[in-house]
């Protein structure tokens, strides 16, 4: 269930006027990877310094720099869930993607006056619990937050998808104490206890199970489409009632209670990739 969710698209208008998409699961990556946390490591000490009007009014500046760590992570936390939501729900109101700014300025506004009330009520609770926010302060909040979400999306994300190509060509599964590159898997086939593992050299037989294999693959990798047979991402080319065409011409076939999986990751994972 939790890897579904992993493997769910969200799709973003970028201010540029492109499309933008990505999974959850690629969404979570891009949070711990050290890029990131540099990205977020210089809006931080832009979000703390400039002129007072745009910082929140705190008497000390210890607080200030605490509110802007507090609201980042905050962001962090809750964004990958809100993300999700939020698109979710834009896409059965609207029918497309959400606009960038439309979705991440209710949740800067939300992060930022959330914080604000906690540290006034523990630390300075004469004050009203917002007074330290400006209207000011929330639209350079907003629009710093957009141009580093714009930067993560157009620049982070597809280096991060680059890197991840780059591991997956060079990865390898054992399969019956074999070492296997996983580059040069096409598809695996099931039958019975043996497996046939289709690569551009042909087909090589190993005794072997299906789970076994299953283990050591990611969605991005491929898909199970039926429980004795498994697609790599590169090879998949369209999905044509209840068969998964390849790109050789070979069909697959689809089980009915996966095909609205395999349509999801065809969709998510295979730009090139048809649905009829």
């Amino acid at each position: 269930m939790l890897g579904k969710v992993y493997d769910h698209e969200v799709q973003v208008y970028v201010s540029n006027g492109s499309l933008a998409h990505f999974t959850i699961r690629e969404m979570h990556d891009l949070y711990t990877s050290w890029q990131m946390w540099v990205l977020v490591l210089v809006g931080f000490l832009i979000m703390a310094t400039g002129h007072p009007v745009t910082l929140p009014q705190f008497d000390s500046f210890g607080l200030r720099l605490a509110f802007w760590l507090i609201a980042l992570l905050v962001y962090l936390v809750v964004s990958m869930v809100y993300a999700l939501a939020s698109c979710r729900i834009w896409r059965a109101v609207f029918g497309g993607p959400i606009p960038l700014i439309v979705l991440s300025t209710p949740l800067v506004l939300a992060s930022t006056y959330l914080t604000a009330g906690a540290l006034t009520v523990l630390f300075e609770p004469g004050k009203p619990p917002f007074g330290s926010m400006t209207w000011q302060m929330n639209v350079r909040n907003v629009l710093v937050a957009h141009v580093f979400e714009t930067v993560a999306l157009l620049w982070l994300l597809p280096a991060q998808r680059a890197r991840k190509a780059k591991a997956t060509a060079a990865r390898v599964i054992t399969l019956a104490g074999k070492k296997v590159s996983l580059a040069e898997v096409a598809r695996v086939k099931a039958a019975e206890h043996y497996l046939e593992i289709h690569t551009s050299d042909g087909i090589e037989i190993m005794r072997e199970r299906m789970a076994t294999f299953l283990d050591q693959v990611h969605a991005e990798d491929g898909i199970q489409t039926h429980r004795s047979h498994w697609v790599a991402r590169r090879t998949a080319q369209s999905l044509n009632g209840s068969k998964l065409t390849l790109q050789d011409g070979e069909k697959i076939p689809v089980a009915r209670g996966r095909l609205d999986d395999v349509r999801t990751w065809l969709d998510t994972h295979n730009d090139g990739g048809e649905i009829a």
